[in-house]
């Protein structure tokens, strides 16, 4: 009885998680706000090394958010003093915000290479059943983002 028990716990726990897509917030009546999550990557070089990008992922729960304001810049460190030199601004409604469970959305902000230290800057809000969050992100530092790698 025991050899049966373990295999027949096993297929039904493996039935039930099958298929399964975790769900957001979408009945009509909740009033709970739909949850946000924003990530932000340092400057990285494009393939050619021509630019490179700061990037912005980002998703929300179903149905998504009512807007999600996404303010991306792509800042330079001169001396003690990180500077902005590129900005762009992103509000997204509704299904444009929604991304399935562990996907993400993104948007990037692209500028010539040239040399420095950059890092990739978000100013974001979600505004979702008369609620609003946000937060600003800081990427990590990065020295001349389009210097081909020693190794490799």
């Amino acid at each position: 009885m025991r050899k049966l028990t373990i295999p027949v716990v096993f297929a039904l726990l493996t039935a039930l998680s099958s298929g399964c897509e975790p769900r957001g917030n979408d009945d009509r009546e909740s009033t709970k706000p739909v949850h946000c999550t924003v990530v932000v990557d340092g400057p990285k070089a494009d393939e050619d090394r021509d630019s490179f990008a700061g990037r912005v992922r980002y998703r929300c729960a179903t149905p998504g958010a009512e807007t999600l304001v996404l303010k991306i810049k792509i800042e330079r460190r001169d001396g003690d003093v990180w500077r902005s030199v590129a900005s762009r601004t992103h509000t997204l409604k509704g299904k444009a915000t929604y991304a399935a469970e562990l996907k993400y959305q993104s948007k990037d902000l692209s500028i010539s290479c040239r040399t420095g230290t950059f890092r990739t800057v978000v100013d974001w809000s979600r505004t979702s059943r008369k609620d609003t969050e946000g937060d600003n992100l800081i990427s990590g530092a990065v020295k001349d983002p389009c210097r081909p790698p020693i190794f490799g």
